[in-house]
């Protein structure tokens, strides 16, 4: 950086030659569109042609032309702040390219039709500020509002930039009010695109789409992941929305959507009248209640501090081996792993679980041939699952905390509607919503838990003896199967001499209630 411009008497001393001037100009329109006008594209076009005339008739040329269609100088994004932290700033790429130019002196002058389409940010009207008292930039507008060589220039545009910042307060303030009484009358959000399931109304099924969601239920009752959900469809050729591939994440957030239900969502939470009721949506669910709920226990992330049936922490990892998720070793009880061994003097191989080796976190001490353990374990499996059918099952009572969760949610919603009237400061209305709502959600985490365990009393495959040999019978359903009677399967050593496999040489570790 040069010299700094001289300051006298509350004015920045800046003398450039007209013809010297090296003009950059800034375009921006937001996201407003007037019907029946020009889009923001047309809309930056106009503004860069006046702008060509303006500084013609000032002198100099044109260095640098930067368009902003559909940028918004209000909204703020999160970003990653030097220190490591994380804030909020108004990002826009192409402004801080003309700033860059400024201060490399690419450019010594900038027009803009007015501080409104310069930018309502304060942060960075500061920056262009810098940009004139330290570099010398010569910045004016076609309006006239921007004259920032003077103190009272500076003052004038930071009251007329704090001006606009309120506006765009104001306007966005109106949005979200509206989006929320929207959400209470149960219509639905916009978008781009239409939810799969539904026609371009977003009212209506679509009926093709809407078979697809349903014949997957049973597989994904049966423990199928989304993951073979989406590879499924791939291979029948049923396109999404986009016409794009189907992923596993797509699958199951598709399926996850309270929208299937027919409840409305509003800042990712289910929307609640005044008595705490779900609002339901003017569109046709796909979905009941029950089977969401169901869909949820299946594919629902495993809420904090929550066991896996191994033990650890999570859902455990996907595998083409049946018992890879249970099986322990006896000797260091490290997850054990399958392997196709070739046996000794032959071309033909055989699947062992084996220990991994002390590098790999285990003792390598014990591996066992899969196939009699598989056999085994299959035949325990469809036993119990006999037995739990024959046996009609106690279910649980209702949740007893059922009335507790009703009633902080209406607390909440009664607070919200104080602190919107005004009659609620904000000092008193944010840290009680954040202990309510940290209340809330371990209350939920409770209801969710409290159901699981209802279903696992009363859920079986049915006749799962015939399914299991079945084609469709896929090796997840099994694990599915295998997970509701055992939660682990301990192999210990063979010993010396013991050439077969007997049950003794493993544990079979069952659920409580089983």
């Amino acid at each position: 950086m040069g010299t700094a411009p001289r300051r006298e008497w509350g004015r920045t001393l800046i003398k450039h030659d007209p013809e010297q001037l090296v003009w950059a100009l800034s375009a921006r329109e937001s996201r407003t569109v007037t019907k029946g006008g020009p889009d923001e594209k047309g809309k930056v076009d106009y503004q860069l042609s006046d702008l060509r005339k303006f500084v013609q008739g000032i002198g100099g040329r044109v260095g640098l032309e930067v368009q902003e269609p559909n940028v918004s100088s209000f909204k703020r994004q999160r970003v990653l702040l030097p220190d490591g932290t994380y804030g909020y700033r108004v990002v826009r790429p192409d402004w801080e390219a003309i700033m860059t130019a400024l201060r490399r002196g690419e450019c010594n002058a900038l027009a803009a039709v007015d501080i409104d389409r310069a930018t309502r940010d304060p942060r960075i009207l500061e920056d262009l500020i810098d940009a004139v008292e330290l570099y010398g930039v010569y910045a004016v507008s076609m309006t006239g509002n921007i004259d920032l060589s003077t103190d009272e220039g500076i003052s004038s545009a930071r009251r007329l930039v704090g001006q606009r910042n309120d506006e765009s307060r104001n306007t966005s303030r109106r949005i979200t009010n509206g989006k929320r009484l929207a959400a209470l009358e149960g219509k639905h959000n916009g978008g781009p695109l239409r939810p799969y399931g539904w026609r371009k109304d977003r009212l209506h099924v679509n009926k093709r789409e809407m078979k697809n969601i349903r014949d997957a239920l049973p597989r994904i009752f049966a423990g199928v992941s989304s993951l073979t959900i989406a590879a499924e469809w791939n291979e029948r050729g049923i396109a999404t929305v986009t016409g794009a591939q189907w992923r596993a994440s797509t699958i199951r957030n598709m399926f996850l959507r309270p929208r299937m239900c027919g409840m409305v969502i509003y800042h990712e939470d289910v929307m609640r009248d005044e008595d705490g009721v779900p609002v339901r949506g003017r569109w046709e669910p796909i979905l009941s209640d029950e089977e969401y709920e169901k869909v949820v226990e299946q594919w629902a992330p495993a809420e904090k501090g929550e066991e896996s049936r191994l033990g650890g922490k999570g859902r455990g990892y996907r595998t083409i081996h049946l018992l890879s998720p249970f099986v322990r070793c006896g000797k260091c009880n490290a997850r054990m792993v399958c392997t196709n061994d070739k046996i000794h003097g032959t071309e033909h191989r055989r699947r062992r679980y084996k220990c991994p080796s002390r590098g790999q976190g285990g003792c390598g001490g014990v591996s066992r041939v899969a196939e009699p353990i598989e056999h085994y374990i299959k035949a325990l499996v469809i036993a119990d699952h006999q037995r739990i059918s024959a046996v009609k099952m106690k279910e649980l009572p209702p949740w007893p905390k059922e009335k507790e969760l009703q009633d902080l949610e209406g607390r909440i919603s009664e607070s919200t509607r104080q602190y919107e009237a005004g009659t609620y400061p904000a000092e008193h209305y944010f840290p009680s919503l954040a202990r309510m709502e940290a209340k809330k959600a371990d209350l939920r985490r409770e209801k969710s838990k409290y159901s699981k365990e209802s279903n696992l009393r009363s859920s079986t495959v049915t006749n799962l003896e015939s399914l299991w040999d079945s084609p469709s019978f896929s090796t997840e359903q099994k694990q599915a199967a295998i997970a509701k009677s055992l939660t682990a399967i301990v192999i210990h050593p063979a010993g010396k001499g013991a050439r077969h496999f007997h049950p003794d040489q493993i544990t079979v570790v069952f659920h409580q209630e089983s």
